[in-house]
């Protein structure tokens, strides 16, 4: 049997318009948006290998690893498998520079949200802060003597040597 052709109809051929009902995509309320899981629930676990996740979603996952001696921050989908939950294809590894650039434009990027009418809930760094403040004082006050030397001009001047060589 010959295969047969049929000609498409296009829609301005039809020009009916009481057959036909428009259909026309809705936004979603406001208030049927899920609530994402907050900071209080999501407190860091460990998992099979021995690295500290934290779960954003049932199968979404933020991790810190290392990878060829470089620190990064996994943000990925995991699958559950024989019992097991594996990483998945979807995700994104971003290196200590990489994620401090996100960092620095979080604050752009919630208030581009709250436009859209999304609230974003702050985050509450004061607890974790007050846990660690005796650590940074101390690291504070030798980092202080590296960044700035003392006698940073004197050394340049005693080691430039186009003032020896004129006279």
């Amino acid at each position: 049997m010959p295969f047969t052709r049929k000609k498409r109809v296009l829609s301005s051929d039809h020009d009916s318009g009481d057959d036909e009902v428009s259909h026309v995509k809705r936004a979603k309320p406001i208030g049927q948006s899920k609530p994402a899981t907050t900071a209080s629930n999501s407190s860091a676990k460990v998992d099979a290998n021995g690295e500290k996740y934290w779960e954003i979603s049932k199968m979404r996952r933020v991790n810190v690893s290392s990878f060829r001696g470089k620190n990064m921050v996994n943000i990925r989908e995991y699958y559950e498998k024989d019992g097991q939950e594996l990483p998945g294809k979807k995700g994104i590894s971003l290196p200590v520079d990489q994620f401090a650039c996100l960092l620095k434009i979080l604050p752009e990027i919630e208030t581009a949200l709250g436009e859209l009418g999304e609230p974003v809930p702050r985050p509450e760094y004061d607890a974790i802060k007050s846990n660690t403040d005796e650590g940074d004082e101390q690291q504070g006050e030798s980092e202080g003597n590296i960044n700035n030397p003392p006698d940073s001009k004197k050394n340049i001047e005693m080691t430039s040597e186009e003032d020896e060589s004129e006279e």
